[in-house]
């Protein structure tokens, strides 16, 4: 039949896919849920898992393993329809730093929802952006997992917010008895330095069905090695290196001081008489310098001191469960979970650099905008006793200094811990037809950021104050002999550079508190069986804090201001489902949910299911619920945040910055050429201070969600399911964007800006200036009379300094595409048994509207971070005590351009991609890429497992990409392939 040769197509083509075959102990299991249904992910009602009208994926432990998936976000990676999210590895100074988060269909993690075991856990601490909040998957508690099952389909209707792209819930074993061991390694050869280890033991005791109990409990080691920049840097794709020729030698890792060796910095100034000319002059004693256009540079191998490639990381979970009969069908069960992670990242110390500035607002001054600039040297300081009287001359005296301050070795970088917990008590049992389950949890987070690179301005004028403020030219000056030694290396030093830099921290709390109690059973029999439904209630109260840190508060600790969250709430919902099997081949689900939040009306969710089986061998299913997100306690609770904005465009900076770049680069001389290189685009991506408050009056983000598909299993050995699924969600909770903010700023208050109620700059610096006299000095050159013919360029406006912007309920999303799986088992005998699986999920669009005008901007799929095809592909075979498994991870390629608009400029034609050139065998977009791991398992005795994985079998490695961070995508790594070994051993 048609659909037979349909399979055979899709086998032959072979698909890479998140779907896995089914191994020994899953047939088995099929076998055991046409006796006993089973509670399945997405409904209420016990039932059997290929009924079901939602399409749900169920991934073994078994199958995690032969992926050779360490952690809950590995697994995710090899699922089509989950897409990139945050990943602890690469959050370092992200704001929601230290964790990793889950994202179904590229909806969000906000549109994710986890549970454990069917319950809702707490978030994590710090919310993604200051505004998204997410529970931490690296807390999962990885030992104890049974399987996963993953619902591509909104449950709104069921649990209620945030399960509008689909629910990924982790089961953990429902009992264990004996005890079991078991460590892995991973190492690279490509990375030295890379290496992941882990180790784990299950135990329990006792018997439910003779001893009425059973209690078990894991334990769960993970650590992740440091991987520095050192490692890594020359290990990027090759266009990289040739778009940023300087990249390399701007490290000066050869010819700058070494790492402990005393650099004695270098003494600048401005030449008050020449409209501010910088000229420059290497301190004395320096035997590692540099002439450039102003003068001489002392240099240092910065490499040493750059932020890790990847930080350090340790966790620890232990989860116990328990189950105890209590008589006449009736049983109590107990579970509790904690994990303690600990993550560290490596930075070097901090360069004092005179006239460098920053600024920020903080929660104490409102929108004030705070400021700080590095101090200059004045005419009697002691480190100037050595500086030539020609830069003496040329600003009374006075100089600013570039110095690196080493004394506080290893005292800088960033660490972030969290604790997370969960403790759950509950009853079930059986009232006749009816069964009835009951539960209290209560969850939560203590999550600590620990970050040491930013200035507190109390403890700076302690190292280097008193401070003075010239009369004249307005700059500060430090102490003529400051506390601080300039010049020396020594301890006296590094414990006044441990109060000017002080270790910043950041607590956070949540806390779930939920209370639920189901019944289910049969309604009434139809002609064609049981009417079944389910009922139940759910109470829920959560909580937010984030109480700041006080010096950050009162704008004391630069680019920090003391962002705050103090909020919690209660919840109430009542819902509902029904199964009414209309006809033996005909059956429909309803459910509906009714949640009741502050601040807005009560939210109704309802859903209804068909599934139809016109032959035996083939089902039909469909789906369609409405679903909802709650606005969380970050977005319109009590608080504010008070953050950096990076990659912000200056608009009117960046041009006027570019036109003094582009006249000097037009220069006879080389110097004045250099400068204009170093200027060009160094305005058109800064960073900003950002101020958003939160807003009470926002409403519940909404989403319709639909889905239409079929299974076909012609034989008990292969099956093979297609979905087509739908969502449009709207009225979706956003940042105004700060571009949006500036621009409309800049079109009702000008340019400069004046009035502006959300926006101000900072004041023309002596940076500034310095740059105008240079370009001034170019044109007073007859030399360059032609290059200057259309006049002088100069700055008419300082630089960006600071936005506010709010939270507000616009925009809308609407995605569509196809799922496909298909599974195949062979029994082949003598040579054991082979396990096939492969399946795909396809893009058709991916539209959104950020104004809620008419229509949609485009689809974006096919364009950048949007490909039409993610799929994987496994194959398992077991002969004997021997097991071989084969992975292939694929995404398909896409254009390098974002959109439409932005095609214009970046195409197969002009082969750039954010405006710069990309591999040339690369022109015509992103391309494709795909990983193949390889396992191999061994049991030489009964209760012993031997393993090895190799991942990334081919040493693929990752193309230049100018939108990744460090100039790849890290959907590929810079490890090449990995090798993993493994033991495990069950103890009788």
């Amino acid at each position: 039949m048609k659909l037979t040769r349909i399979a055979a197509a899709l086998l032959a083509i072979g698909f890479a896919s998140s779907s896995f075959a089914a191994d020994d102990d899953e047939i088995k299991k099929d076998k055991q849920e046409k006796v006993q249904k089973v509670e399945v992910t997405g409904s209420s009602i016990k039932r059997v898992n290929a009924e079901t009208a939602s399409p749900v994926q169920v991934i073994s432990a078994k199958q995690i393993e032969s992926m050779g998936a360490r952690t809950l976000l590995q697994v995710l990676d090899n699922l089509p329809a989950a897409r990139p999210a945050q990943q602890d590895f690469r959050s370092m100074f992200s704001g929601s730093d230290g964790a990793s988060q889950a994202n179904l269909r590229g909806l969000g993690a906000q549109g994710t929802l986890i549970l454990l075991n069917g319950r809702r856990l707490s978030f994590y601490g710090a919310p993604e952006g200051f505004q998204t909040q997410f529970v931490n998957i690296d807390a999962i508690p990885a030992a104890a997992i049974e399987r996963m099952e993953v619902l591509t389909d909104g449950a709104s209707a069921v649990y209620g917010s945030d399960a509008v792209a689909g629910v990924i819930n982790i089961i953990t074993k429902k009992s264990y008895k004996g005890f079991e061991a078991s460590a892995t390694a991973d190492s690279s050869r490509e990375v030295k330095s890379y290496g992941e280890r882990q180790a784990s033991a299950l135990f329990g005791f006792g018997d439910l069905a003779t001893d009425n109990y059973n209690i078990y409990g894991s334990v769960n080691l993970y650590k992740r090695d440091r991987i520095a920049l050192e490692d890594t840097y020359l290990k990027r794709p090759e266009q990289f290196y040739i778009n940023n020729p300087t990249y390399v030698s701007n490290f000066r890792i050869n010819e700058g001081s070494q790492p402990g060796v005393l650099n004695p910095g270098t003494l600048f100034v401005f030449d008050k008489n020449a409209a501010n000319k910088r000229y420059q002059q290497a301190a004395s004693g320096c035997s590692t310098f540099v002439t450039e256009g102003s003068g001489t540079r002392c240099v240092w191998n910065t490499l040493p001191y750059a932020l890790d490639t990847g930080p350090t990381s340790d966790r620890a979970t232990v989860f116990v469960s328990g189950r105890v009969n209590l008589g006449s069908n009736w049983e109590g069960f107990a579970e509790v979970a904690f994990t303690d992670i600990d993550m560290r990242g490596e930075n070097g110390p901090r360069t004092f650099s005179s006239g460098g500035t920053a600024n920020w607002y903080s929660r104490n001054t409102g929108t004030t905008l705070n400021a700080f600039s590095y101090p200059y040297l004045g005419p009697n300081n002691v480190y100037l006793k050595n500086m030539s009287a020609d830069l003496k001359a040329k600003m009374g005296g006075a100089a600013g200094l570039t110095y690196l301050m080493q004394d506080a070795t290893g005292h800088f970088g960033q660490q972030n811990t969290d604790k997370t917990y969960r403790a759950m008590a509950g009853v079930r049992g059986a009232f006749g037809q009816w069964e009835f389950e009951s539960a209290l949890a209560v969850a939560g987070s203590h999550s600590t950021l620990y970050q040491t690179i930013n200035v507190n301005k109390d403890g700076f004028e302690k190292a280097f104050g008193p401070f003075t403020v010239d009369p004249v030219t307005k700059r500060t000056y430090i102490a003529d002999n400051p506390a601080y030694q300039f010049g020396v290396i020594s301890e006296s030093n590094a414990a006044l550079l441990r109060q000017a830099y002080p270790t910043f921290d950041i607590q956070s709390w949540t806390k779930l508190v939920t209370w639920d109690a189901k019944l289910e059973g049969s309604l009434f029999k139809m002609d064609a069986g049981d009417a079944r439904a389910a009922f139940g209630v759910n109470l829920m109260h959560e909580g937010f804090e984030t109480p700041g840190n006080q010096d950050a508060a009162n704008g004391k600790i630069t680019q920090q201001g003391g962002s705050w969250f103090d909020g919690s709430r209660t919840i109430a919902a009542i819902f509902g489902e029904a199964i009414f099997p209309l006809a033996k081949n005909l059956e429909v689900n309803t459910a509906a949910r009714i949640d009741k939040y502050p601040n807005f009306a009560a939210n109704l969710a309802p859903k209804i299911g068909v599934t139809y089986r016109p032959l035996s061998e083939l089902l039909v299913r469909s789906t369609y619920s409405q679903g909802f997100r709650a606005p969380n306690l970050a977005e319109s609770g009590v608080g504010g945040v008070y953050a950096q904005r990076g990659g912000m465009r200056d608009t009117v900076r960046c041009d006027e910055t570019n036109a003094i770049a582009k006249m000097l680069m037009k220069s006879v001389s080389m110097t004045d050429q250099e400068l204009g290189k170093s200027l060009l685009n160094s305005n058109c991506s800064i960073n900003i201070g950002g101020l958003t408050p939160p807003n009470p009056n926002l409403q519940p983000e909404k989403a319709k969600i639909s889905t239409f598909g079929l299974v076909f299993q012609p034989t008990k050995q292969f099956d093979i399911s297609a979905d087509y699924w739908f969502v449009y969600r709207r009225n979706e909770i956003v940042r105004q964007d700060f571009t949006e903010v500036y621009d409309q700023a800049v079109e009702k208050y000008g340019p400069a800006l004046i009035g502006a109620p959300n926006a101000v700059r900072a004041p023309i610096t002596d940076f500034d200036k310095a740059n105008m006299a240079a370009v001034a000095g170019m044109c007073a050159n007859s030399a360059n009379a032609a290059a200057c013919a259309a006049g002088v360029p100069k700055y008419s406006v300082g630089i960006l300094a600071g936005l506010t912007n709010k939270y507000m309920n616009r925009g809308r999303t609407l995605l569509d595409g196809f799922d496909i799986d298909a599974h195949a088992r062979f029994d082949l005998g003598a040579y054991g048994k082979l396990n096939f699986g492969t399946a795909a999920t396809i893009m058709n669009r991916n539209a959104y509207n950020g104004d809620d005008g008419s229509g949609f901007s485009q689809n974006y799929v096919g364009y950048y971070g949007n490909p039409k095809l993610r799929a994987n592909f496994n194959l398992d075979w077991q002969y004997r005590d021997f097991g071989a498994s084969l992975f292939v991870n694929y995404t398909g390629g896409s254009k390098w351009a974002y959109d439409k608009n932005d095609e214009e400029n970046n195409n197969p034609a002009s082969c750039t991609a954010a405006d710069v050139a990309v591999a040339p065998n690369n022109c015509g977009g992103a391309p494709a890429f795909k990983t193949v791991s390889l396992g191999l398992s061994w049991t030489p005795v009964k209760d012993l497992r031997l393993g090895l994985n190799v991942k990334n079998v081919l040493n693929t490695k990752p193309f230049f990409d100018p939108y990744g961070w460090e100039g790849y995508n890290h959907g590929l790594n810079l490890f090449g392939r990995v090798l993993s070994v493994s033991a495990s051993y069950k103890f009788k």
